[in-house]
């Protein structure tokens, strides 16, 4: 019987050791990170809201909306879409980053991210992911950007 156990044992380490996501299986690691340049958003605070979404039509609905449609309606929004919808937010002052080791937790797999920004120039000021992974927000004067976040990115 100890025998059965140590093989079925060194049987599912095989099965679990195939290559890694980025970050996968370490619990250091981010899954997100927010860097606001000195002179974002013309050295006033960015509120930043990352939104994930598990509804494809809802998904569709928030990727037409800009930062300030997002900012304005956002209560309502997250009402109506109950547990199709996880929302974490930050105030970000200019040369502040912030890196994150866990969101908050969400029932469902999403299907998409999104990232919107209260900047004080005119755009959409929304960046749209797919899925969930780790991300890296930068916020620059006018505008920000997000990608994926790697181990290796700085």
């Amino acid at each position: 019987m100890k025998r059965l156990a140590i093989i079925l044992a060194l049987t599912l380490a095989g099965c679990a050791a195939g290559a890694p996501a980025p970050n996968a299986g370490r619990a250091d690691a981010p899954v997100l990170r927010i860097v606001a340049d000195p002179d974002a958003n013309g050295r006033r605070p960015v509120a930043v809201d990352v939104v994930r979404v598990a509804d494809p039509a809802l998904a569709g609905r928030l990727a037409g909306l800009d930062a300030a449609g997002w900012f304005r309606d956002r209560e309502a929004l997250s009402a109506e879409a109950g547990s199709r919808i996880a929302i974490a937010s930050w105030e970000m002052v200019p040369g502040q980053s912030v890196v994150l080791h866990s969101l908050p937790p969400f029932a469902t797999l999403p299907i998409q991210t999104l990232v919107y920004a209260r900047y004080g120039t005119p755009g959409a000021h929304r960046q749209t992911l797919d899925g969930a992974g780790a991300l890296d927000v930068r916020l620059g004067r006018e505008s920000f950007t997000v990608a994926p976040l790697t181990e290796g990115t700085p």
